[in-house]
């Protein structure tokens, strides 16, 4: 056990575990916590944790990391957060790859860290010309929690225990400011989003409990669980134990939240008191059945909307979201040793989490729409200090730790990918696992056991919900074995040298028919992966996505089978394309479709949910009660193409139109969210829903009496 700090080169990676906690947690995990080392990807996933490591992580100037402290207040209210999150990940990627290069940034930024921490403790960035009293505003408590998180991190990671006063100096002056004693600062009162910004502290702060057993540390967390219950408190607890709803929780601001429910996690675990893990599935159970989009993560504009309000368009899953969505599952799976959690983990790192990550690893999405385009911000980009840009690298950083992993009956899969894995059983006995395949753009996996003598252990394996048809071969003999109550399928045996478990999933393409704000249109899933249509393989040069409809929404007819990606779409080895059969400007065209996680990274639209039949406005004339300052349109599904009629004035109606130049049936009215400017969105609909006249005879008169029929929509 490395125990002192250690001169970089004298101790690699490989050789590092972790600094042993002082606490030992009431609530043990019934599914280990993997150290990065004992994991090494080296397919689909592992191409994306490598490309993270290199082209983000050792890219990062660690110049721009300290900026903010080394210029205090810095260039932004929460610049400070970046280098906890980078520490935060770099450490994970270090400990997985052991890159010398990594780790000598590791050292510099987290060693050129402290130095800018004032005597009294405070490590933010808010210290405005040296008055105190501009502290501990807006996001100064939340740039201490990355700080706590990122150097804690380094600190058990890499035993270098000389910074662990640092931390020990944030936590004590944390204490020292915030509680509910006379002439202390309420916590609730310190940050926007109903404290929850500040109050997501709690998760480090119950790791430095953990690993310093100092009593102080876990009564602060006790004092913001209280504050949350306060008049001014988000409510987190007694909302989640009695609504059972994220959108009533404080302001309804999904990172925040989800980041004090971790924290809340953390509690737990240290604690045992049941009604907080309660808290916990309560939020889950809650995203999973009505605010979670199909592809793996949840809200839009950054907060949770009623239920079932999940916009295509509009700031669609903040990739924050996504990572505090990784990191729930990650540790309800640790703690329930339930495939349920695995199986979300799986959906999100295929989908929404990797198609926020540019495939070369550089750039990060803030936001990634259903349909649209991609804006990806990256490391050499003036923009780089997106808070997104700094978190989405964490998530990829923690896949290892839990891709594999054991429970008290054996060895555990969670995720499918080549690589290998060096597992201890509990009984201390080492297991090596070596699997061969290019899951997910094929369902063979083979894995090959190897122990030092013949060992008894259950061999459990997860069988993806979606997969309808699987077979389970042990040494080339098909083996039945049914799922437990854990829902993982477990092969119990002895196992020697070079048993070969085979797994064998059938990928087949399934439809997601709309529903809701999506009824009329179709999603298509190729086993794990959600596919997306991507004008860059629509197969008709210069052919628009607007003009794709489906037709006929059966699987026959649509003819959906893979092939390999071609060159200009290839983002791995393995890379797959899906042709499918579409109708696209009212003929039958064949269009290759690609993974939603591909989709958008050749700086092209691209649409996930398809529609079945045309817009029936699509060749209509347009006009507008004025002219404005725009020159878009309103009909071409196109929300980066939006008309206005902004002209400086403020008047009581405005209006668009649409002329056909024959009478159609229209069945729905949908609004798709465009651009919102400064002087407002597409519809004010704050007095009300938008009104809909459909004119019905021709006329050449103007009179609103030959408008017969209104409806009225709020999508």
């Amino acid at each position: 056990m490395v125990i002192a700090a250690m001169p970089l080169g004298s101790v690699s990676a490989e050789d590092m575990l972790p600094l042993p906690e002082k606490i030992t947690c009431a609530i043990a995990n019934k599914q280990a916590f993997q150290q990065p080392d004992r994991l090494h990807l080296t397919g689909w996933i592992g191409s994306r944790i490598d490309a993270n490591s290199k082209n983000r992580l050792a890219k990062i100037n660690p110049d721009r990391l300290l900026m903010s402290y080394q210029n205090r207040p810095g260039c932004q209210s929460y610049d400070g957060e970046h280098i906890g999150k980078w520490l935060h990940a770099a450490t994970l990627a270090w400990i997985n790859n052991g890159d010398p290069v990594l780790r000598k940034k590791m050292d510099q930024v987290a060693t050129g860290l402290v130095k800018w921490q004032l005597e009294d403790g405070y490590l933010g960035t808010y210290n405005l010309d040296g008055k105190p009293w501009a502290r501990w505003t807006e996001w100064d408590v939340w740039t201490h929690k990355y700080n706590l998180i990122g150097l804690i991190s380094y600190v058990r990671h890499t035993g270098n225990k000389e910074l662990l006063p640092a931390c020990q100096k944030m936590g004590d002056l944390l204490c020292k400011i915030f509680g509910d004693e006379p002439g202390k600062l309420d916590i609730n009162a310190s940050s926007a989003h109903v404290g929850m910004a500040s109050g997501s502290v709690l998760e480090p702060m119950v790791q430095l409990y953990r690993l310093t057993g100092e009593k102080r540390y876990l009564d602060f967390a006790k004092y913001v669980l209280r504050a949350w219950e306060q008049p001014n408190g988000p409510k987190i607890v007694s909302v989640l134990l009695e609504q059972k709803r994220v959108d009533k929780v404080g302001n309804a601001k999904a990172y925040e939240m989800l980041s004090c429910i971790i924290g809340i996690i953390e509690m737990y675990r240290t604690t045992g008191d049941p009604k907080l893990l309660q808290v916990c599935l309560n939020a889950w159970q809650d995203i999973v059945s009505k605010r979670l989009y199909f592809t793996g993560s949840t809200s839009a504009a950054e907060y949770f909307h009623d239920d079932f309000d999940l916009s295509n368009t509009n700031k669609v899953a903040e990739t924050c979201v996504t990572v505090s969505w990784f990191q729930l599952n990650m540790h309800l799976l640790q703690l329930t040793g339930e495939a349920r959690f695995a199986e979300q983990l799986e959906n999100t790192v295929f989908n929404h989490l990797f198609a926020a990550q540019l495939p070369t690893g550089t750039g990060w999405a803030v936001f990634t729409v259903m349909e649209g385009k991609k804006v990806y911000y990256n490391s050499n980009s003036t923009p780089d200090v997106t808070c997104c840009l700094s978190s989405g690298p964490r998530a990829v950083a923690l896949i290892p730790s839990i891709a594999a992993s054991v429970d008290a009956d054996g060895v555990v899969v969670n995720l499918y990918d080549a690589g290998t894995a060096k597992l201890t059983l509990r009984d201390g006995k080492i297991v090596d696992l070596t699997t061969e395949t290019i899951y997910p753009s094929d369902g063979r996996i083979v894995i090959t056991v190897d122990t030092a003598s013949e060992t008894s252990f259950a061999f459990k394996v997860r069988i993806p919900t979606w997969c309808r048809e699987s077979l389970m071969k042990v040494n080339g003999k098909p083996v039945k074995v049914e799922k437990g109550k854990d829902g993982y399928a477990a092969i119990k045996r002895s196992w020697v040298k070079g048993d070969k478990v085979e797994l064998n999933f059938k990928l087949e393409p399934r439809i997601i028919t709309g529903e809701r704000s999506n009824v009329g249109k179709i999603a298509i899933m190729y086993g794990p992966l959600a596919l997306a249509a991507d004008e860059a393989t629509l197969g008709k040069e210069g052919m628009p996505i607007g003009a794709i409809s489906i037709g006929k929404p059966d699987l026959a007819s649509l003819a959906i089978k893979s092939e390999p990606a071609p060159e200009k779409v290839k983002t791995w080895p393995n890379a797959l394309v899906f042709h499918c059969n579409v109708i696209a400007n009212e003929k039958p065209q064949e269009i290759r479709l690609m993974t939603f996680a591909d989709a958008g990274s050749f700086d092209e639209r691209y649409k996930i949910w398809l529609p079945l039949s045309r817009n029936v406005l699509a060749d209509g004339t347009e006009s507008r009660s004025r002219k404005g300052d725009g020159t878009g349109s309103i009909i071409d599904e196109n929300e980066t193409t939006f008309a206005n009629t902004s002209d400086g004035t403020w008047p009581k109606e405005d209006w668009f139109a649409v002329t056909l130049k024959e009478a159609k049936t229209i069945t729905r009215v949908v609004f798709m969210h465009g651009k919102t400017l400064n002087v407002g969105g597409w519809f004010d609909t704050t007095g009300g829903k938008p009104r809909i006249q459909i004119q019905t005879q021709t006329t050449e008169s103007k009179n609103v009496e030959v408008f017969s029929k209104f409806l009225a929509t709020g999508k």
